[in-house]
């Protein structure tokens, strides 16, 4: 599973089923033309999985 290779690079680690599910949404966002909104509690990760979507994506070359 390619997504999970790029998130355990950016510390995102787990087995459970919610990452699991989290894994999957990322996954399908990032090869996906769509808008992404990503929110949460302060400190829940956010921001590593905006990473995680754009570095997976079709734009990761691009700002």
């Amino acid at each position: 599973m390619k997504i999970k290779i790029e998130l355990d690079s950016f510390n995102i680690v787990g087995e459970s089923q919610p990452i699991l599910e989290v894994f999957d949404v990322v996954e399908r966002a990032a090869g996906s033309q769509s808008t992404v909104m990503i929110y949460g509690e302060s400190g829940t990760g956010k921001e590593l999985i905006a990473r995680a979507l754009h570095l997976n994506s079709p734009r990761a070359a691009k700002p």
